[in-house]
């Protein structure tokens, strides 16, 4: 789990979840802070707490120059070989980078470390890390259920802005072989600039250059459609004020309206160059059936113009998870 998935996480959870999280996140700060105390105390005694003040400053920058030697030469190289690399930066020049390090500043401290001393400082460095670090690692499993009981709440939160939007009333449909579906869309406000759309899936919002791919936008409309057997969309909408700021809000269907209403049958009239479905559809979630004589049916993507001697009929695809886009 990245830093912003761990910080929409744990914005996303309640005051008193959030507490607990604050007060462990304190501890562990407070363990590393007192290992820091101890081992200066240790050099108080010779004068050489601001030596080794100046030396862990220096482990500060060396940490993350170590990581990434250890890390980016193992991500350049892909498969197995990628492992290989990894081993050889952690025996090879992760530890001459850190040690080597912590001796030339400990040289050039005064007054200044023995050789010893200053490898003997580059391991208790790695002691002092292993604290938080193992509290990083051993919150990554509890963040990720976190997450995913996030994911399944569909109450937006309580400084949600307003959304800039008119949201049409969520209308069921019954497709041929997807069984129940809903349907809505969000109209824009006029001077509204969308920009981005994202679907919140097990308490994460994976990122999207411009609009969720799952989700039909026309101009700076929105159309969504989701199967019943799927939980509503959870949606963060960003758009671009008249002032030039970027503004975000949340958005869940209110499925009250359409548990009350009959289910209509899903339609589409025909055009000679297209068709008019009863209600926005994104086009990947539609396939082509071509019939051709004497080959067994095929499809193709909605789009490709036909062949000679093909006849086409327009079938929904119907699955679990829809994956789609305009």
């Amino acid at each position: 789990m990245d830093w912003t998935q761990i910080l929409d996480t744990l914005n996303a959870m309640t005051p008193a979840e959030r507490r607990q999280w604050e007060l462990a996140t304190t501890g562990v700060a407070a363990a590393t802070v007192c290992l820091l105390w101890l081992e200066s105390r240790f050099f108080r005694r010779s004068g050489r707490v601001a030596s080794w003040l100046a030396v862990r400053i220096a482990s500060l920058i060396a940490a993350p120059l170590t990581f990434a030697v250890l890390v980016m030469p193992a991500q350049a190289v892909s498969g197995m070989e990628g492992l290989a690399v990894f081993y050889l930066s952690l025996f090879t020049a992760a530890p001459l980078l850190w040690f080597g390090c912590h001796i030339i500043c400990g040289r050039l401290a005064s007054p200044g470390f023995s050789r010893n001393e200053s490898i003997a400082l580059g391991f208790s460095g790695l002691a002092i890390l292993a604290v938080p670090l193992t509290g990083f690692f051993a919150a990554q499993n509890p963040l990720h259920d976190a997450a995913r009981q996030i994911g399944l709440r569909r109450e937006l939160p309580a400084d949600n802005p307003p959304l800039p939007y008119r949201a049409e009333t969520v209308t069921p449909y019954t497709m041929p072989g997807a069984g129940l579906i809903y349907t809505q869309s969000l109209q824009a406000e006029p001077g509204i600039r969308l920009q981005r759309v994202e679907q919140r899936l097990g308490g994460y919002w994976p990122a999207y250059d411009i609009e969720h791919p799952d989700y039909c936008t026309h101009g700076n409309d929105v159309h969504l459609m989701w199967a019943a057997q799927e939980l509503p969309p959870y949606l963060r909408l960003s758009w671009l004020q008249s002032d030039g700021r970027t503004a975000t809000a949340e958005f869940t269907p209110n499925m009250a309206s359409a548990d009350k209403s009959t289910a209509q049958i899903f339609s589409a009239n025909f055009r000679d160059n297209g068709l008019d479905p009863v209600a926005p559809i994104p086009r990947v979630r539609m396939h082509l059936i071509l019939l051709k004589e004497g080959l067994p049916d095929y499809t193709e993507i909605l789009g490709n113009p036909p062949e000679a001697g093909e006849h086409r009929r327009v079938a929904i695809f119907a699955e679990r998870f829809f994956r789609a886009s305009c």
